[in-house]
């Protein structure tokens, strides 16, 4: 087993891989497509930083409304955040951030090009949102919190990361970041985990 702090992701991982492979950097090999997974630490200085900015606001969207989830996307070319999204539980389970995001952007904009497009999230995006996130083409997503993090705050998840479902999709090529601002979104949600039900 061979690990490494930045890691490419090819094909589907083979029977019996472990679900947190990418989280734990161990590198998944088979098919002909590209997934690369970079851990915030190990980004440089500046682009680190641009996407703080960003996952900032996406933090500020959870904090302001009580959580649980905040999402925003941006124009990889102008810098140009194009839609945000906060999960809507009161309208239903599946209306999660992301999807909210993913919506109001299809809104906004119909003809929308997804491939110049980064999505940030305050929580790893679950199967249902990665899943979506990968067909719309969105090259590139990030988030704070990790699954595994979520799972052990106490957070109800499917254990499944989002690096793994995106190598399961022989389509797709893009770039997952994880990590960018945790230690800020892993403190929300160690509160909000433990908040009166």
């Amino acid at each position: 087993m061979t690990f490494s702090r930045r890691v490419f992701i090819r094909g589907v991982p083979a029977a019996g891989a472990s679900l947190w492979a990418a989280s734990t950097h161990e590198a998944l090999s088979a098919g002909s497509h590209t997934v690369r997974f970079t851990a915030a630490a190990d980004l440089e200085p500046a682009e680190r930083a641009l996407h703080e900015r960003y996952m900032s606001m996406a933090l500020d969207i959870v904090e302001k409304d009580g959580g649980p989830f905040g999402a925003v996307i941006v124009n990889r070319t102008s810098g140009d955040v194009v839609c945000t999204g906060k999960n809507r539980h009161r309208d239903g389970n599946i209306f999660h951030a992301e999807l909210v995001a993913l919506d109001e952007c299809s809104r906004v904009d119909p003809p929308v090009d997804w491939r110049n497009l980064a999505l940030y999230t305050s929580g790893e995006s679950c199967p249902m949102c990665a899943s979506a996130e990968i067909w719309a083409g969105i090259p590139e997503v990030i988030y704070a919190t990790s699954i595994r993090s979520l799972i052990a705050f106490g957070v109800s998840q499917i254990r499944l990361d989002s690096p793994t479902i995106a190598a399961a999709a022989p389509f797709y090529d893009g770039h997952i970041i994880g990590g960018v601002l945790a230690e800020r979104a892993d403190a929300f949600y160690k509160r909000w985990a433990k908040r009166p039900r």
